[in-house]
């Protein structure tokens, strides 16, 4: 990935094999080598979950700012640029600010050993401290039990987004282990939402809420969300309110809007009105999420999308998308994702409403399927794909198997495919 600054070096070859039960102490041994950034922090939302977390943070941070209110945020991946990841008072973070924070951190590490994500997240917290403002939004890396950002041990509020099959190397090979690991972020009464799930996912959650004494504003009791002719009602134990469609696409956005919108309302010392919330749902952006892409390789009538959504749950939204709103065109599908994903189960709700799946490598990512390797899988599935070298390859291709019919394509897979479209 390109850098406009110069990363510092962490331990290189061992950092992998790190044990997950000792990255909060890692965590916590660097926190107080700089100097315990985490004591002097706005009050945090922190938000964890398979997916929607980003989109979730997303909206509340628009809500909030068209409040007045400042904002920090902590996200990730980062797509471009790793200051992606963090935003200060509303702003991106400078890179001089940045460099200096990571710096100050390798400096404190002396060279033990530590993960890149739980050095990076320290130096997020330094960077936090150093400027005020009213809340301070995080998301978590993987997990949430042992994520580094979960060594905070008090917080405002807690979120947790749909729970899904996914990182199963690393959380567990059951739904039911994944979910131990999301709910590990739930704090000792501290409020937390929850958002949309299977009903035995949000039973766990339900319990483990129970046994924190955490109030919950769980979807479908106490919340909900339901598309209207233009836009869609939010409905809670207050009332229920109208509002504008939300400028990021998708179904399952109007799931992530409403968990914000439930979360604003456990934050009651903030003040939210519903021209706020309107205000956010018009003005937040969230990057490489069902993402119309304008390109100049494309002949008049085409569209380009862009989704960074890699697990199983995401190719089952992107299929209800496609079914719901895109019958007017051919849909042709550019696929490439990371080794571990489930390809067969990202792909096979798309494969009856697509005219075709073009498989290509993710250029930016070396631990990637090749094209082979994803048409081997989806062979013993049933499944027929091609392959191509590239995006624009696969581009040119869908080009020319649409012949003078204009159509739609979708880049889906990974966030890093994002890189590589013109």
């Amino acid at each position: 990935m390109p850098y406009e600054i110069e990363m510092p070096h962490w331990p290189p070859a061992q950092w992998m094999q790190l044990p997950d039960d000792e990255a909060l102490a890692r965590v916590q041994r660097l926190l107080e080598a700089v100097g315990n950034p985490q004591n002097h922090l706005p009050p945090v939302v922190h938000v964890a979950g398979t997916n929607g977390k980003g989109s979730t943070i997303a909206f509340l941070r628009a809500m909030l700012e068209a409040a007045g209110y400042s904002v920090h945020a902590y996200t990730s991946p980062h797509i471009r640029k790793f200051s992606e990841r963090i935003t200060i008072a509303g702003k991106p973070v400078e890179e001089k600010a940045l460099h200096t924070a990571l710096e100050a951190c390798r400096i404190g590490n002396e060279e033990q050993p530590i993960r890149f994500f739980e050095g990076t997240t320290v130096a997020a917290f330094l960077l936090f401290s150093q400027t005020p403002a009213d809340i301070l939004l995080m998301e978590t890396g993987l997990g949430g039990q042992d994520d580094p950002t979960n060594v905070l041990k008090q917080v405002r509020l807690s979120i947790i987004t749909s729970i899904s099959e996914d990182h199963q190397e690393v959380l567990g090979d059951s739904l039911e282990h994944i979910t131990s690991h999301k709910a590990g972020i739930i704090k000792n009464e501290c409020p937390v939402v929850f958002g949309f799930q299977a009903p035995h996912v949000m039973e766990l959650l339900e319990k483990s809420a129970e046994l924190h004494q955490s109030p919950a504003l769980i979807y479908g009791k106490h919340w909900a969300v339901q598309k209207a002719a233009e836009g869609f009602v939010y409905a809670d134990g207050h009332g229920q309110i109208n509002l504008p469609e939300p400028a990021l696409k998708g179904p399952h956005q109007l799931l992530n809007a409403g968990a914000a919108i439930a979360a604003l309302s456990a934050l009651d010392e903030f003040e939210i009105l519903g021209d706020h919330i309107a205000a956010g749902l018009k003005w937040v952006q969230w990057q490489g999420r069902l993402q119309q892409i304008d390109s100049t390789a494309l002949p008049q009538g085409w569209e380009l999308w862009f989704d960074g959504g890699h697990n199983m749950a995401a190719g089952h939204m992107l299929a209800v998308m496609a079914e719901e709103e895109w019958s007017d065109k051919p849909l042709y599908i550019i696929f490439g994702t990371t080794r571990g994903k489930d390809v067969v189960a990202m792909l096979q709700p798309l494969a009856a409403i697509a005219e075709e799946i073009i498989a290509v490598p993710v250029a930016a990512e070396p631990k990637c399927y090749t094209p082979l390797e994803v048409l081997d899988q989806t062979d013993d599935a049933g499944l027929a794909l091609m392959q191509a070298e590239s995006v624009e390859a696969a581009i040119s291709d869908a080009i020319a198997m649409s012949g003078d019919v204009p159509a739609r394509i979708l880049i889906f897979g990974s966030l890093y495919l994002h890189l590589e479209i013109a």
